[in-house]
C-alpha cells in the first residue's frame, strides 16, 4: 500500500514559496537575510506551537468549543486509546479535571469530562477542516462526514497492524510542565522500543487514511483535559501551573508506566464522546 499523498506534497504553499525565494535571492545580501529571517521565524514559530505558547483560542479550540467552554458539534472520526476506566492513572486525571473546574480560571477553558479521556494515536478526519493534509485519500473532499467515517472504517477492517500490544506509555514531566496552555499531558513512549512502536502504529495507519499530516513525524502525542479558550493572567498562570505540578507529581508516582487499551477506529459528534467502532487488528 502506498501514500497518496507525501509529506513533500503536503508542505504548505507558504514553505515552498520560502524555500524557492531564499535559493533564488542568495545572491543578494539584503533579501537573503529577510529569507533567513523569515526561515528563523518559522522555526521559532514551531516551538512556540511545539510548547503550546501563543494567543488563545487557538483555531483548534475554536472548532471546537464555544468562547464560554461550551462544546459545539464537531463531528469526525479518529484513531485513539482510551484511557482505562479503573486505573490510578485515570483517577490522577480526574483529581486534575476537579480542580480546574474549581480554578479562578476555569471560565476561560472548554473542559472535557473524564469519560472522554484518551490518547490520540492519529486524528483522523473531521467535517470542518478538509484539506488535503488532514482528509482521507480516495474520498471526495465533498463527502458528508458519515461516508468518510464508513469507507474508512471498511479500510480499518481489512488492515492488519503490527504490535506490540498494549502500547506503554508515561507522562513526559518536563514537556508537560513547559506547555504553555491548559491543559494536556504530553505523553511519550514508556522506552526507546515503545516511542517506535507509538510512531510506527501511526505509519501504518496513515497508510488506511492515505494522508499524511505536516506534522505526523513529530506529532507530540497528549491526554488533552482542557482547551483555553482566552489567555491567562500572569496569576491565573502561576496558579494553573501550580496545580498542574501537583497534578503531575501524584499521576507519575502512582503510574510511572501507563498500559494503554488496544487502540479503537472511533467516530464523535463533538470532544465529549468517542464511539468505538472497531479494535484494530494485530496480525
Amino acid at each position: 500500500m502506498k501514500f497518496l499523498k507525501s509529506a513533500g506534497d503536503l508542505a504548505s504553499r507558504r514553505e515552498f514559496l520560502l524555500a524557492a525565494s531564499a535559493a533564488g535571492l542568495a545572491a543578494t545580501p539584503s533579501l537573503r537575510s529577510l529569507a533567513q529571517k523569515a526561515t528563523s521565524t518559522d522555526a521559532s514559530v514551531s516551538r512556540q506551537n511545539d510548547l503550546g505558547l501563543g494567543h488563545n483560542p487557538t483555531r483548534d479550540a475554536l472548532l471546537k468549543f464555544r468562547p464560554d467552554g461550551t462544546v459545539k458539534p464537531f463531528a469526525g472520526n479518529t484513531v485513539i486509546c482510551h484511557i482505562p476506566q479503573q486505573c490510578r492513572f485515570r483517577d490522577g486525571t480526574t483529581a486534575l479535571h476537579d480542580v480546574l473546574a474549581k480554578s479562578s480560571f476555569a471560565h476561560k477553558l472548554g473542559i472535557l469530562p473524564p469519560e472522554s479521556y484518551h490518547m490520540t494515536l492519529y486524528p483522523g478526519a473531521n467535517d470542518q477542516d478538509r484539506s488535503l493534509s488532514s482528509w482521507p485519500g480516495g474520498v471526495p473532499l465533498d463527502a458528508p462526514i458519515e461516508r468518510c467515517s464508513s469507507l474508512v472504517k471498511a479500510r480499518m477492517e481489512a488492515a492488519r497492524f503490527v504490535g506490540p500490544f498494549p502500547l506503554r506509555v508515561r507522562v513526559d514531566v518536563p514537556r508537560t510542565l513547559q506547555f504553555g496552555r491548559a491543559s494536556t499531558l504530553r505523553m511519550v513512549g514508556a522506552d526507546a522500543a515503545a516511542e517506535r512502536a507509538l510512531r510506527s502504529l501511526r505509519d501504518q495507519i496513515a497508510e488506511v487514511y492515505q494522508y499524511r499530516a505536516p506534522d505526523h513525524d513529530t506529532y507530540g502525542f497528549h491526554v488533552s483535559i482542557a482547551y483555553t479558550m482566552a489567555d491567562l493572567s500572569k496569576a491565573e498562570m502561576e496558579e494553573y501551573r501550580e496545580l498542574l505540578r501537583q497534578a503531575v507529581e501524584r499521576i507519575v508516582a502512582e503510574t510511572p508506566v501507563l498500559e494503554l487499551g488496544l487502540p479503537e477506529y472511533c467516530t464523535f459528534r463533538d470532544m465529549y464522546r468517542f464511539d468505538p467502532e472497531l479494535i484494530l487488528r494485530a496480525g
